[in-house]
């Protein structure tokens, strides 16, 4: 009697190649898009965090602009003296908010220049975060840019910059002006018509505009921008 010889052909064995392939690449298909989907959470929470601290910081900064100690005893002319340091200004006495007008967006965004004096010890937070521990009085003068990196940067009394945000690609600042002497905002203007308006002791607030940018993996890579716009009362002024 002849013995039939039985196992895989190899037509079968193909097939089942090819159907093994089909299930692999639909494995792989879900793990990269699940992978993007991971890295783009992480890029949209980073980038939501980003916005977070630049605005934080910004309007901690900026409602202390023309803050001085112990006003009982001293003037802000008398602590805020005419500065001539052309990396900020120059200032006049008693100016505690200037800034230029840019033109364009990363490191030829707008600058903002926000200063204020602080007693030792009474906790009011410079541009990098530090806190007044010298035993005297100090002016705090912070000035806001846009890096090459497209970083948020502050300068403190004119020192090199330190980056503080980064993914921000433009920086635009205008200046709530009260021209009519009633305690409130008549207008906005950029730093150039302020200064030209001779309006910089008239400033009660100033309006940011902070250009956020990140790439999201699930659109090819393509850069998206974000901006956020936040009006800020200087020293508790009215908007």
């Amino acid at each position: 009697m002849a013995i039939r010889q039985s196992g895989t052909s190899l037509i079968e064995l193909m097939i089942a190649m090819v159907i093994s392939l089909f299930i692999l690449s639909g494995v792989v298909v879900v793990f990269i898009n699940m992978k993007q989907s991971f890295t783009n959470q992480d890029q949209l929470a980073l980038l939501e965090d980003n916005e977070r601290l630049a605005l934080s910081i910004l309007t901690s900064t900026s409602q202390s602009a023309g803050y001085f100690p112990d006003p009982v005893n001293n003037s802000l002319a008398s602590l805020l003296i005419a500065d001539s340091n052309t990396s900020y200004g120059p200032l006049v006495a008693g100016q505690a908010v200037n800034g230029t007008t840019g033109t364009g967006t990363g490191s030829a965004s707008d600058k903002l220049i926000l200063r204020y004096a602080t007693a030792s010890g009474d906790g009011i937070l410079n541009c990098l975060g530090g806190t007044n521990t010298s035993g005297t009085t100090q002016v705090y003068v912070n000035t806001f840019s846009i890096s090459a990196a497209n970083e948020l940067q502050c300068s403190l009394n004119g020192a090199t910059p330190v980056p503080l945000v980064s993914g921000v690609s433009g920086f635009s600042v205008t200046y709530g002006v009260d021209t009519n002497g009633n305690g409130y905002v008549d207008t906005y203007m950029s730093a150039t018509q302020v200064q030209s308006g001779g309006y910089w002791a008239l400033a009660r607030s100033i309006r940011v505009t902070l250009t956020f940018t990140t790439s999201f993996s699930a659109s090819g890579a393509q850069t998206q921008t974000t901006q956020w716009v936040q009006n800020i009362s200087l020293m508790g002024r009215a908007i």
